[in-house]
């Protein structure tokens, strides 16, 4: 879950709204995924669920959207000034990475793709999953069925990318098609600090200590397999690497790089770079020639990152580049392709592009050493996690208009065009987070972070960890 330190938001809602029906139910396939070794389920993955410490957490999460007279946004999406929002490029982690490799063999760079084969786990198709998505022909996967990743709150799912964003012409990373999706460590970790009060959700901003990314096969939908990588800095004295901490908030692929955004700081990774363990333990780092990762099977360390240019970093004001909540990468030109950012602003958002160099994979940057925004705009939407343009259309998830502000809510998915209103288009799993769209299929994917299921209303279908694609409606 997103918490940003600008947000504002409104009292618990108290009477009950009517649920906006937008969509119908349709079938849906799914796809499987590939984990890696985590903490044995606890005794969360079982027992029924307590919502009281879930809801106070979310009152700075579930921020409530405005009502949509027959599902139209009442404001329009328009341009904005972005000349005054930059970032700077640091690599200074790219050497320390190196040297670390060379002065350990037990770093040698581990193929991705044959390491995702290697132990991995199997994730369940969409139609055996029991969360369902009410959009036809949607296709995807949850994660190993009653598992700690499907059902448990030691790691919960943020951001959402795959090989189709990093190649896509293709759509395939060394011939196989991959997801992957980022996770922060949440309150049923080992390593979160013990609940403050009543609830297990007491306490939940600091608990932000792990972030790991699991790489999905999806090459055979039917059969999807995943691993996991735990996400980790090289210590600047040479010693080692230790865990990198955040949220994890968004999850971009574009050639080897990912770019992942969390604590005002878009972090870089270079695939090329995959350090398999050889220790099953909680700690982080080599010790006597063994590699842990908190339990995680691999560790894919930092190469750079970027900072926002000004002393305050990110905010709400006009005057300050926004805070990420969601990221995905238009390819509409393949020749200035660009990351596009979304806040999660209290009544509208902005939507900012950030150019991409195809040579480089990296952010372009200007002769100042500087990345430049290119463009942006304003739209009359609250509180979206994920953004997906093509052109001037555009996609988000978000709270459902007049939905209550409890934690199982079902979100919703909305479309519009630069200029025109935002419109609702279908219901989705509750607290849906990132999106990114596959160009060589042209289906759009689409991720949650809840594992509740069964009990929550109104819409008990919509509630379970489930990560699909859809194709794009027309128009």
């Amino acid at each position: 879950m997103k918490f940003s330190r600008h947000l504002a938001v409104a009292g618990v809602l108290s009477s009950l709204v009517t649920a906006l029906t937008v969509g119908a139910p349709a079938a849906t396939s799914q796809t499987s995924q590939t984990s890696q070794r985590s903490p044995a389920p606890s005794p969360a993955d079982v027992r029924p669920y307590s919502h009281e410490g879930e809801q106070q957490a979310l009152l700075d999460e579930q921020v409530p959207q405005s009502a949509m007279p027959r599902g139209k946004s009442t404001g329009v999406i328009s341009p904005i000034d972005t000349s005054g929002f930059h970032l700077r490029l640091d690599t200074s982690d790219r050497e320390r990475v190196l040297a670390l490799e060379r002065h350990h063999r037990q770093l040698r760079p581990a193929s991705l793709t044959k390491w995702l084969h290697t132990h991995s786990r199997p994730a369940v198709h969409l139609p055996h999953c029991p969360t369902k998505v009410p959009l036809r022909g949607a296709d995807g996967f949850c994660w190993k069925h009653k598992s700690a990743d499907d059902l448990g709150w030691a790691y919960v799912p943020q951001g959402l990318t795959g090989s189709g964003e990093a190649h896509p012409r293709t759509g395939r990373w060394n011939g196989r098609r991959i997801v992957a999706t980022s996770w922060a460590s949440s309150y049923d970790h080992p390593s979160a600090p013990p609940a403050k009060g009543k609830g297990p959700w007491a306490g939940a901003k600091e608990i932000d200590h792990f972030m790991r990314v699991s790489f999905t096969d999806v090459t055979s939908p039917a059969r999807p397999r995943y691993r996991s990588a735990l996400l980790v800095v090289p210590r600047r004295d040479g010693s080692g690497f230790k865990a990198l901490h955040g949220h994890a908030d968004t999850l971009s692929w574009y050639g080897n790089h990912l770019f992942l955004y969390s604590s005002e700081r878009l972090h870089v990774f270079d695939l090329r770079h995959l350090w398999a363990t050889n220790a099953a333990t909680s700690r982080v780092g080599v010790s006597r020639g063994r590699v842990s990762a908190n339990w995680q099977s691999a560790a894919l360390p930092q190469v750079a990152q970027y900072s926002f240019v000004g002393s305050d970093g990110c905010g709400s004001r006009p005057e300050e580049a926004p805070c990420f909540s969601g990221a995905s990468i238009d390819h509409t030109s393949a020749s200035s392709p660009a990351l596009v950012t979304v806040e999660k602003g209290s009544s509208t958002s902005r939507v900012v592009r950030w150019p991409l160099s195809p040579r480089t994979h990296l952010l372009h940057q200007e002769h100042d050493g500087t990345v430049q925004a290119q463009g942006g705009y304003r739209v009359p939407l609250a509180g979206p996690q994920g953004v997906v343009q093509r052109g001037d259309r555009f996609f988000f998830s978000a709270t459902c208009p007049g939905a209550r502000r409890t934690f199982g809510e079902p979100y919703c998915l909305y479309r519009g065009s630069s200029g025109g209103h935002v419109d609702t288009w279908s219901r989705t799993p509750a607290a849906a987070e990132n999106l990114f769209y596959w160009p060589s299929t042209g289906r759009l994917w689409v991720a949650n972070e809840s594992p509740y299921r069964g009990y929550v209303r109104p819409h008990p279908e919509l509630n379970g960890r489930v990560v699909y694609n859809v194709r794009l409606p027309r128009g």
